[in-house]
C-alpha cells in the first residue's frame, strides 16, 4: 500500500463523501460552462464576483453555500443539484 492508499484508509467516510460530491458539483459546472460557450470569467462577470474566487469554487475543493450554488444555476439556467421528489403517503 503506498502513501496515498494509507491516506485515504484513514480519511473519514463522511470526508471521502464530502470531497466527492464537491468534484461532482464543479464538474457539473464545468459542464454546463463549456455546454454553453462559457468561460469562468463569463460567469465571474454574471455573478459580479472575482475570476480568481470562480475559479477557487471550481476547484472541487471549495464548499459552496446552497444559495451559491443557485445563483450559479441562474446565471447559468440550469440546475446544477436535483433532489428526487418527495411522494407523499396517505
Amino acid at each position: 500500500m503506498d502513501a496515498f492508499d494509507r491516506i485515504v484508509a484513514r480519511t473519514p467516510a463522511q470526508t471521502r463523501r464530502s470531497v466527492s460530491k464537491m468534484l461532482d458539483v464543479a464538474d457539473r459546472i464545468h459542464n454546463l460552462l463549456e455546454q454553453r460557450g462559457m468561460s469562468q470569467k463569463d460567469l465571474a462577470v454574471a455573478l459580479h464576483k472575482s475570476e480568481s474566487e470562480i475559479s477557487k469554487w471550481l476547484s472541487g475543493t471549495h464548499n459552496l453555500e446552497l444559495k451559491t450554488i443557485i445563483r450559479i444555476e441562474e446565471a447559468l439556467g440550469e440546475d446544477i443539484l436535483m433532489v428526487p421528489n418527495k411522494t407523499v403517503s396517505a
